[in-house]
């Protein structure tokens, strides 16, 4: 009896697994656990590692050079730490009380006053003597070497001292009478040498003149192998002043006159200042020969560019006073003719 209701169960049973379908899910592989290390395991614990990070080494990065186990480490300064002097430091140091200073572009050598007497510069053979040291009372000291067959035409003595007093006595009257001009007072000038449209550089003595009487030179700026210039050129400078070099010695009257209409006559240049204002003048080139001669020029220049400042000074008799100190004669004739 129990045989026909085994077989009748597992025929049910057969039945109903045939009835029912089968459900087939895809699970994607997980990625694999990552161990927590040590510090992580120990932070979430609540267990303080200081401890153990003392002893445990720090692992090295990877973009820094690694260190040879037995190379020592320099251990990094304080930004704030005291800097160390170093007695056995190579040290430069500098006198406060030196005599002088030794400057790069020096044109003359310059020498303080001590308690000893200064020595003038010992030139080389064949070279000349030194001449023109001021008085001993003087701040600063300059020398000039010359040759020695120049020496008697420049006024030089024996001892090779220069007897400047007239010299010395124009150049303070021009420093005292045109040093305190204000910068928008002092004129410009243009300097045009015996040769026409030929003017002067930056280094000449001819610059320097007219810096020391007063004024300000209109080429300054340009390049040694850029000094000839045209009208055109002049025009647009507009120079307040112009002067020209004639060759030789004494001026002929006449012919300085038409070499001053023959200036103003020139294209463009009716309406430069220099020309509307009559200070046009004629120098003879013989003037820059001399110490006395450039002294008498300057004079020239700063009478006529001011002539408030320069009213109750005699141009023509500055020039007969320096030349008559340097050389013994004082110069006759004409040296300078304005409009």
């Amino acid at each position: 009896m129990k045989k026909p209701i085994l077989a009748i169960s597992l025929f049910a049973l057969a039945l109903l697994l045939c009835s029912c379908r089968v459900r087939t899910t895809l699970v994607e592989p997980s990625a694999p656990e990552i161990p927590e290390t040590p510090e992580i395991s120990a932070q979430a614990s609540g267990v303080d590692t200081s401890a153990n990070d003392a002893l445990s080494p720090e692992p090295e990065r990877a973009d820094e050079p690694s260190r040879a186990p037995d190379e020592p480490q320099e251990p990094a300064a304080a930004s704030d730490a005291p800097t160390e002097r170093d007695e056995d430091a190579e040290r430069r140091e500098y006198d406060a009380l030196a005599n002088g200073e030794l400057v790069r572009d020096a044109e003359a050598p310059l020498y303080a006053p001590t308690e000893k007497p200064v020595e003038s510069a010992v030139p080389a053979a064949g070279e000349g003597a030194p001449v023109n040291v001021e008085a001993d009372g003087a701040e600063r000291r300059a020398t000039e070497t010359v040759p020695s067959e120049e020496a008697d035409r420049l006024g030089a003595d024996e001892s090779g001292e220069l007897a400047d007093s007239v010299r010395t006595y124009y150049l303070t009257l021009l420093e005292s009478r045109l040093g305190s001009l204000f910068e928008c007072k002092r004129l410009y000038v243009y300097w045009e040498t015996s040769e026409n449209y030929r003017t002067i550089h930056r280094s000449s003595r001819e610059h320097r003149l007219i810096l020391d009487a007063g004024a300000y030179d209109v080429s300054a700026k340009l390049l040694e192998e850029n000094l000839t210039v045209d009208s055109g050129w002049v025009a647009r400078k507009n120079p307040d002043v112009i002067v020209k070099i004639a060759e030789g010695g004494a001026l002929d009257p006449s012919a300085a006159r038409a070499l001053c209409d023959e200036l103003a006559a020139r294209p463009e240049w009716a309406d430069i200042s220099a020309v509307r204002e009559k200070r046009v003048i004629v120098l003879s080139g013989s003037l820059l020969d001399t110490q006395a001669g450039q002294v008498a020029a300057m004079i020239y220049l700063a009478k006529l560019a001011y002539p408030a400042q320069m009213d109750d000074v005699d141009a023509d008799e500055a020039l007969r006073a320096l030349t008559a100190e340097a050389f013994g004669s004082a110069y006759s004739g004409a040296y300078a003719y304005s409009m």
